[in-house]
């Protein structure tokens, strides 16, 4: 899990930002045009987030959080059983929560960022007709290993949205479900976004 969040911030870096087209494009097309978008925005801000580190939550804000699915996410990390016991409150701050967690942890290494390139590999058997589909690629850095990344999206209402990402076959929800389970099973959901709540009111390191 260590090494996934180590690496999560290259995933986070490469992928996201704002898509305003009504009609969903292919998602590897997605991918490669939002890439260039958040390196030019990185570039652009480097200056001022080295003094304002604050103002990342911004950007984040702006061009991260539009394209997750974070019921989706919020929902496996939890697990059947605790969501459908859940009640709406919870849910609702649940995802608030789990979204924070998230972010901070994109926002703490984000200055890492360090001129990585993506390669996006054709999507196997196309995406016309498919509710979900898988988009595989290599994020590459001189002198190391390809880090294969693989992103998993859906298409909600026309628009392609990320709900799971696989670092070198290891799936982000499934790390962050083994950790909150045991949470769960012992404490509940109520006292794992307690202490998600806590965690996220600490300030950035």
């Amino acid at each position: 899990m260590r090494s996934m969040v180590r690496h999560l911030y290259l995933v986070f870096v490469l992928f996201f930002a704002v898509s305003t087209t009504l009609f969903a494009e292919e998602p590897d097309v997605l991918l490669q045009r939002v890439t260039k978008q958040m390196i030019d925005s990185l570039r652009q801000n480097d200056k001022d987030l080295q003094q304002h580190p604050e103002k990342i939550y911004d950007i984040i804000e702006k061009i991260l959080v539009p394209h997750i699915d974070w019921i989706a996410m919020s929902r496996w990390v939890v697990g059947r059983n605790a969501w459908q016991s859940a009640s709406d409150d919870q849910k609702k701050r649940f995802v608030k929560e789990f979204k924070d967690l998230l972010i901070r942890t994109y926002a703490s290494t984000l200055r890492a960022y360090n001129n990585q390139t993506i390669d996006y590999l054709p999507i196997r058997g196309g995406t016309q007709g498919k509710p979900r589909v898988l988009v595989s690629s290599l994020i590459k850095e001189p002198g190391r290993e390809p880090i294969r990344v693989t992103y998993r999206l859906v298409n909600n209402n026309n628009a392609w949205q990320v709900y799971d990402i696989a670092i070198e076959g290891v799936s982000l929800l499934k790390g962050f479900q083994s950790q909150f389970a045991t949470e769960i099973q012992q404490n509940g959901l109520e006292k794992l976004i307690q202490h998600l709540r806590e965690h996220n009111e600490k300030p950035l390191q």
